[in-house]
Parts: C-alpha cells; structure tokens; sequence
C-alpha cells in the first residue's frame, strides 16, 4: 500500500475563511497524500494569501480565470499523478483517517472504480450538527451488498449506475469520495451543468467499475450563507439538467431503463418546483415531456395526481406573501435559465450537493405517496 500515490485535490472560490481549516484536514491525515492541488477558480479575497502561508512542498496553488466548480475539478484531474483521486470542498473538512480507511479499501479489490462514506453537516455559526446522513437513505438498507470484515464497509453487487440511479437521493459528495485514477483518468466534469454538476459525474463513474461505501462518518460538510447549493427552492431544474446529458452515455438496457424512469421523475419535480413558483405554464410544460420518455406508468400516474395536488395548492394561496414568494422564484428562474418545457437544454457531445439536508423543508401530509423531502435536500 506504500508505493501507492494519492492525489487530493481542492477547489476553491473566495473561501479565504474556510480553506486552512479544509487544508489542516488534509495535512492531519493518518494516510498522508502524496500531493495536494489546490485549484484557485479566480478568487478575490484572500485565498491566495492564505495558501502561501503553508511551506509543505507537497501542496501546489494553480489559478485559474473563474469559470466554476466543475472546471476547477477537471483542472486538478489533468494535473494530478496519483494512482488514486480524492476532492476536498475548500469549506469542508475531512475526519483523520478518512483516506487510510477509504484506500484500505480500495486497495483490496482492484475493480472498485470509487468508494465513499458517510458525513456528517454542520451549520455555522451555531451548535447545530447534522449527524450520519445515510439515516436519510433507507434504500441503502434494500442494496445488494457483500460486508466487509469490519462490518461498517459494504460493496455494492451488481450495476451500482443503476442501483443509485432509482434512489430518491445519490448519497455522496464528490468529498466523501476516493476514485481509482486508472479508471477514470479520460473524465472530466460538465461544465455546461452548474450546479449538480458533481452528481452527474459521480453516476458516470458509477459505470466504470464496482463501487464500496462505510458507513463511518470520515467528512464533515459545512453549511454557511455561501454555499452554491444553499438555496433549494429550484433544485429539481438543476437536477433535472444534470441527469438529461447521461442519455448519451448509458450503454445496456438496464441502465437506459433506469435513466428513463429517473427522467420521468426528474421532470415531475421540476414541474413542481415551477408551478410552486408561479410559473404554471412552464410547469405544465415541464410535466408533459413525462409523456415523450419511456418509463414506469406508475410513476407517471402518481406524478399525475402530484402535479393536480400542486396546482390546487397554487391556486388556493394567493395572498399577499405567496405572490411575493412567487415572483422572487420567478426572479431566480430567469437568472438559472431552466430548462424550457418545449425544448431540452443543450447537451455537450460526449460526457461532461450537492447532498442532503433531509432534516429541512419536508413536504406535507397532503402530497403523500409523492418523493420525500424534495425541497429539503441541499
């Protein structure tokens, strides 16, 4: 296991206040990295000064004209030389053993192409702490999985693409993960994507091998008022963005069944996320196109009963503080440009949070049968 490399690398935008404390994390690791890329996406503040504060030659500062998160990560791929790959948010922190234990794992079975663990979140600024996310995945438990001697490691039998795929949520963070460079070293993330950019990337990797998670919390996500994936009213058009490019690269049956019915659900949401909004038109829009993709009618009737719950709702709250909550929506669609109900947006040729907060935002009693907590996830 020692003549393994490991690359870490860290991308970051004005996270002057944060990065030392992700950067120590790394530095604190039982399996120290071999070398540690942090990739400057056109900051502002004091970043660079930050960095160079630390003399480890280890650690390397690139910087780059700010073209977002996803560039940021692809940069630190091309220049990495490790035989395994690890992300670190610059606002996030890693837990000591967080790369001996996932490289352990690694190590002991050559087809892994990735493996991940649980986190925990933390808000800042306060005393709330978010403790072992996979409580908030209970598909987890229905997994076919081989345990590991240590009885808190797993790996995932069978097509991991479409095992996740059917999960409400994808359990991971790109920083909860460690990825086998040999099998991943021809992709890079959609930069066309924005936000979920790291989700569909992930789910992509998910076809190049088997996948192993622990369940020990080995990372610590930070919430604060910066986070790009702090504002979940209109998550679901990101989402929906992030998994439209994956109908290029599936590549059997099962996995294009799997996508279709992910589509159809993806669809559904956005619609919801519109009509809430005010944007009834567009939401319709939205919800019609469950009709172009082949998938589970099941699905598609409970979307159906979903989308006449919403509408119903919209139209029965028209006071004053809906219709300002409508046209700050309003306001953030036109800034996001989701994508249009009469056309998909436009998809790079080739390939290409973020996680949960599932102790917020939950749905009502009224909306039951319907994907829990789909606001409340960040």
């Amino acid at each position: 296991m020692s003549k393994v490399r490991v690359s870490v690398i860290i991308p970051t935008y004005r996270c002057g206040k944060y990065i030392a404390a992700g950067i120590d994390s790394v530095l604190a690791q039982t399996r120290q990295p071999d070398e540690i890329f942090i990739i400057d996406d056109g900051s502002t503040d004091d970043t660079q000064a930050v960095v160079s504060s630390y003399s480890d030659p280890r650690i390397r500062y690139v910087q780059m004209p700010h073209r977002g998160t996803s560039a940021a990560r692809s940069k630190g791929i091309d220049l990495a030389t490790g035989d395994y790959l690890a992300f670190l948010d610059a606002d996030d922190l890693w837990r000591p053993t967080m790369l001996e234990k996932q490289l352990a794992v690694m190590e002991r079975d050559e087809t892994l192409v990735c493996s991940f663990t649980n986190f925990g979140r933390f808000q800042e600024g306060s005393n709330k702490v978010f403790p072992d996310q996979f409580v908030f995945y209970p598909e987890m438990d229905e997994l076919p999985l081989t345990k590991h001697a240590d009885g808190c490691t797993f790996t995932v039998e069978g097509d991991a693409f479409v095992h996740f795929l059917r999960f409400i949520e994808i359990p991971v963070y790109m920083q909860c993960m460690l990825f086998r460079r040999s099998l991943i070293a021809d992709m890079r993330l959609n930069e066309s994507i924005g936000r979920c950019q790291d989700r569909e990337f992930v789910l992509r990797v998910f076809m190049r091998g088997k996948v192993a998670f622990t369940r020990e919390i080995l990372a610590d996500i930070r919430r604060h008022g910066s986070n790009t994936t702090l504002d979940l009213s209109l998550m679901a058009l990101d989402k929906l963005r992030a998994t439209l490019p994956l109908r290029q690269v599936v590549d059997t049956p099962a996995r294009r069944a799997a996508l279709n019915d992910r589509l159809v659900k993806s669809w559904i949401d956005a619609a919801t996320a519109l009509i809430r909004a005010g944007r009834r038109t567009d939401g319709l829009g939205h919800y019609a196109k469950t009709f172009t993709v082949p998938g589970s009618r099941r699905r598609k009737v409970r979307g159906t009963a979903r989308i006449a719950y919403e509408l119903v709702t919209s139209f029965a709250a028209r006071g004053p503080g809906s219709r300002a909550a409508q046209q700050n929506l309003q306001t953030q669609l036109v800034r996001r440009r989701e994508p249009a109900a009469d056309t998909d947006p436009v998809e790079p040729e080739g390939i290409g949070h973020r996680g949960i907060d599932a102790t917020e935002g939950t749905q009502t009693a009224g909306e039951a049968g319907l994907s829990h907590q789909l606001d409340g996830r960040r």
